[in-house]
């Protein structure tokens, strides 16, 4: 491939050299392509702590195949510490805000290559957006996950802090046990150890092929990430001598491998939101048909919290992805494509699982359907989302009176003061991508439900999106959401609500008549921002089936 510098005019090329010189580039490195590294180092996210010696290593390997390291940066994120406050609804769109900056920093630079150090919710598919629609030469470098501490006997976590805050709340804490676990939730660097989104959008980005073999389940403190760093760097080199491109790896057979891993290990619902992101950029629609009917195949066989026993660490050791991917490999596209130069069942072929305790076999599933199934129904004409990895039977068909809340702090408060109680609908609504604006993350509810010992019998409804951290059986993403005047918006307490998991169904049981009454009476929420970066997202963020994706008007 040649250089993109090469496309320039000759008289432009000496200043643009000047400039380079006098960052600290030489001839030498000047007539090499042009690799950026993007740093995701910074003092915002704990799970990217060690990003900054993951470039370090990246760029040591560019050098050594040939290549020059230009090295910049932007800060992963952990939607978590904004703690579901308003600036929880900034997460969702810093996915969009980066692809759009690290579009900017590749075309003005003229990178010949990207290599993207990352980790976390909505960083991993931000980068894998940006590296589809940039399209040069791209490899993905994951933070992996952090390994879970020790705590009193038992494995701590930061997930545990937000399901152990109601077992204080109801007495079965003690508020110094609870300090304690906040003290060592977070222990050293990587993604929260089970399967939420961070995870599972790892897992998506090694098995669309953006990735080196096993890198999703290495943990951040394994030195063995600093090696998969260096040889991604030396990598890129043969990526961008051979032409590939990410549009070439990411194909239609990848992205159906990734939906059958995502369902297969119980992922987060966030990819729902996710993988019709990054496939948008390559010109490519993920239907939620697609996802629905794929789950109708593909079993769920990896026994990783929240829907399972285990965390990362004992499926890293299990044999890692490449271990489930060799497991699930009848029903994976073989032949499709990675950054290795090798096909994904190449990838695979030395894989062996270790434990069948975590990875489960296909002919004895721990569910015969995936992680995942997309509802319809009355209350949801456009489609909404449910996690069923890990319900109990009571959890797939259910009818109860509805309660609504018009935010999750509403919910939250009522929910400590005793106002839920089994049985209930809880609908949270107005927390879609217009309603909030942004959508950001209700899983501090969920969590609560857990530590009070209610998840299963309190059935909880949203237009929002939920934590991959969350365990199943509660329905997201209903759509149309309220604020774009979906029948969420015209549920009131004391409706009967249907939830038929089985029949794909979820449906609010009032009349017609009734329902249009309501409409009669219903009012669009009126615009709360009128600048700024909310303001955009109220104005232009897609629906959720379309990805979520921050318009340009």
């Amino acid at each position: 491939m040649k250089k993109k510098e090469d496309a320039l005019d000759h008289w432009s090329l000496p200043f643009r050299h000047a400039l380079m010189k006098g960052i600290g580039f030489s001839t030498d490195q000047l007539r090499k392509p042009l690799i950026g590294v993007l740093n995701g180092w910074g003092e915002i996210n704990p799970a990217a702590g060690h990003l900054g010696r993951l470039a370090g290593q990246v760029k040591l390997g560019i050098a050594a195949a040939g290549g020059c390291p230009i090295e910049f940066s932007v800060s992963s994120l952990c939607g978590g510490i904004a703690g579901g406050s308003r600036g929880s609804s900034y997460a969702l769109a810093y996915r969009d805000v980066v692809a759009d900056y690290v579009e900017l920093i590749a075309e003005v630079n003229q990178l010949d290559g990207l290599v993207f150090t990352t980790v976390c919710d909505d960083v991993v598919p931000a980068h894998l957006m940006a590296a589809a629609r940039v399209n040069i030469p791209s490899i993905i470098v994951l933070g992996g996950y952090m390994s879970p501490k020790q705590y009193k006997g038992r494995s701590c976590h930061a997930i545990q802090v937000g399901t152990g805050y109601g077992e204080m709340e109801k007495g079965l804490m003690s508020r110094e046990e609870f300090e304690g676990m906040v003290d060592a939730a977070c222990g050293n660097w990587g993604a929260c150890p089970v399967m939420g989104t961070g995870n599972t959008m790892g897992v998506i980005a090694e098995t669309l092929g953006m990735t080196l073999p096993g890198n999703s389940t290495t943990s951040g403190s394994d030195p063995l990430i600093g090696r998969l760093a260096h040889e991604a760097g030396v990598r890129i080199m043969s990526l961008l001598a051979g032409g590939v491109r990410p549009s070439g790896i990411m194909t239609r057979e990848s992205f159906e491998n990734a939906i059958r891993v995502f369902l297969a290990v119980g992922g987060s619902t966030n990819a729902l939101i996710h993988l019709p992101a990054v496939a948008g950029e390559l010109g490519m629609a993920l239907p939620l048909s697609l996802f629905d009917a794929l789950s109708r195949q593909t079993p769920f066989i990896c026994n990783v919290k929240p829907s399972g026993k285990h965390t990362l660490k004992e499926l890293d050791e299990a044999g890692g992805l490449p271990a489930l991917l060799k497991e699930l490999q009848p029903l994976l596209h073989a032949g499709a494509p990675t950054v290795t130069g090798k096909t994904l069942g190449e990838n695979i072929a030395g894989a062996e699982v270790l434990n069948r305790q975590v990875i489960y076999p296909l002919s004895a599933p721990l569910s015969a359907e995936g992680g995942v199934v997309i509802l319809q129904g009355t209350l949801a004409p456009s489609g909404a989302a449910v996690k069923i990895s890990g319900l109990v039977a009571e959890q797939l068909a259910r009818r109860g009176q509805a309660r609504v809340f018009e935010s999750e702090k509403e919910a939250c408060e009522r929910l400590l003061a005793g106002a839920v109680r089994p049985g209930d609908m809880v609908v949270i609504r107005n927390v879609g991508p217009k309603g909030d604006p942004g959508m950001r993350i209700t899983a501090r509810f969920l969590w609560l439900l857990v530590g009070m010992g209610l998840d299963t019998s309190v059935t909880l409804i949203s237009d929002g999106r939920f934590s991959g951290t969350n365990k199943g059986g509660a329905i997201c993403h209903v759509s149309p959401e309220a604020a774009a005047g979906g029948p969420i918006a015209l549920v009131r307490d004391g409706d009967w609500i249907e939830v038929d998991i089985p029949g794909r169904r979820v449906d609010l049981l009032v009349g017609d008549e009734v329902l249009a009454e309501r409409r009669k009476a219903w009012r669009p929420p009126q615009a709360e921002f009128g600048r700024g970066l909310l303001s955009r997202i109220s104005k232009t963020m897609l629906p959720v089936e379309q990805g979520a994706v921050l318009g340009r008007g």
